[in-house]
């Protein structure tokens, strides 16, 4: 059996890279919501629900638009399509900036425009990294959504370091030139799979027998994934697991601010939650491939669980910044690990179309983690059911992932490794 050259780095790494910076940038933007929050409530002097719901909105429209710009790379060139959702992004903080006078056009242009082009980044990004490799997929996975953490990070900081010294308005149009400009350059490393190169994942030379590289190629259609009862019970459970995410991310900062937190450690727990998802991204990756990506996500899913309830009790930065950094690296390991047990359960020839219909399941979590938190919050002055709604959902999407394990294909696909 040939191996990969070891003289040269494998390309499907600079594809993992690539994929890295593109998901800090389209999230390092998106995610900076959280430090724009207050200022767009101030300059339109709405209620947080209403401001929430602006975040909601643009989640939900970039991971339903997942379904479609997955499915549409999987048959035309991925760094079009990447290319193409970088400039819509950029588009969109542009023009929200112009739309400082009018919550309804800053609401149009932002929703519509970001969101179409973090979703036509997002899933074809994850996608072609799931193809490039079988046995290291969980910790390239890991590394290239590792991206993610950074953005959440570097995203809401900077924007609030800006904001010390530019308007709200200005900062987005900042981000709109940074977009652009970086984005462009780093779409030009995406290859759609190894193919293209004459390879095949991992780095083996097309003459491999390797049964297992080969049999990466294949997989279940859109259609017959979602035939089978393990694609719901895997939705359902992706959508339970995600609800907390966003709750957090929007809603942090405020939380923070009702204890008297200043607004420079507030912005900074939402980025502590992006440090937390960089490292469980990184290194629980690795960790998947030798104890099964199922076993894992299963372990981390429940880890959120426990860490809303230690969310309740946190009110002061210290408690706060221990929950941030915690959280995100339970979560961070479950965003790495979704990809890589989609991959193992329906294989990788249509995973675009398969990923973008399982993460219409995010877009929806989005909708109740940031918005019904805002309206709870509306109605009871505190955040408390808010988060138990979350740790409730955590929980039920333990439930879920262990039924879907025991779900059988309808139709064949490569057999998962052990624990996947």
């Amino acid at each position: 059996m040939q191996t990969a050259m070891k003289t040269k780095i494998f390309p499907g790494w600079y594809v993992v890279f690539a994929a890295h910076l593109l998901l800090a940038l389209i999230f390092g933007g998106a995610y900076s919501f959280g430090a724009f929050f207050s200022h767009i409530q101030s300059s339109f002097d709405v209620g947080r629900f209403s401001v929430a719901s602006v975040f909601s909105l643009t989640a939900f429209i970039y991971y339903v638009v997942g379904v479609f710009s997955g499915s549409l790379a999987d048959r035309i060139s991925t760094r079009v399509v990447v290319c193409v959702g970088i400039i819509l992004l950029a588009l969109g903080f542009f023009l929200s900036s112009l739309a400082s006078g009018s919550l309804q056009l800053f609401l149009v242009c932002f929703c519509s425009l970001a969101g179409l082009g973090v979703g036509l980044v997002y899933v074809p990004t994850v996608t072609a990294v799931q193809r490039w490799f079988v046995k290291n997929r969980s910790k390239a996975s890991g590394i290239a959504l590792a991206g993610t953490g950074v953005g959440t990070f570097v995203g809401p900081s900077a924007a609030g370091l800006l904001m010390q010294h530019v308007s709200w308005e200005a900062t987005m149009q900042i981000f709109a030139v940074a977009i652009l400009v970086v984005g462009l350059l780093v779409a030009s490393l995406v290859r759609s799979n190894p193919q293209e190169l004459g390879l095949l994942p991992d780095g083996l030379a097309p003459s491999s027998s390797s049964a297992s590289h080969h049999a990466a190629l294949s997989g279940m259609r859109l259609a017959e994934a979602a035939s089978t009862g393990r694609f719901w019970w895997y939705f359902g459970a992706i959508f339970l697991g995600s609800v907390g995410l966003f709750l957090a991310l929007v809603h942090i900062n405020p939380y923070a601010r009702q204890f008297g937190i200043s607004a420079t450690q507030a912005n900074l727990l939402i980025g502590l939650i992006g440090v937390g998802n960089v490292a469980g991204r990184l290194f629980l990756g690795s960790i998947g491939d030798r104890m099964g990506a199922r076993r894992l996500l299963i372990v981390l899913t429940f880890a959120l669980v426990l860490l809303n309830l230690l969310w309740l009790g946190a009110h002061t930065f210290i408690t706060l910044a221990l929950f941030a950094i915690c959280f995100g690296v339970a979560n961070g390991g479950c965003i790495s690990l979704y990809p890589s047990v989609a991959a193992n359960w329906f294989g990788t020839a249509n995973l675009g179309a398969i990923l973008g219909a399982l993460y219409i399941s995010v877009g929806v979590a989005a909708l109740i983690g940031g918005s019904v938190a805002g309206l709870l919050f509306d109605l009871y002055q505190n955040y408390a059911v808010s988060i138990m709604l979350g740790a409730l959902c955590a929980l039920l999407s333990v439930v879920f992932i262990l039924i879907a394990g025991r779900q059988l294909p309808q139709v064949a696909v490569p057999a998962p490794s052990a624990g996947s």
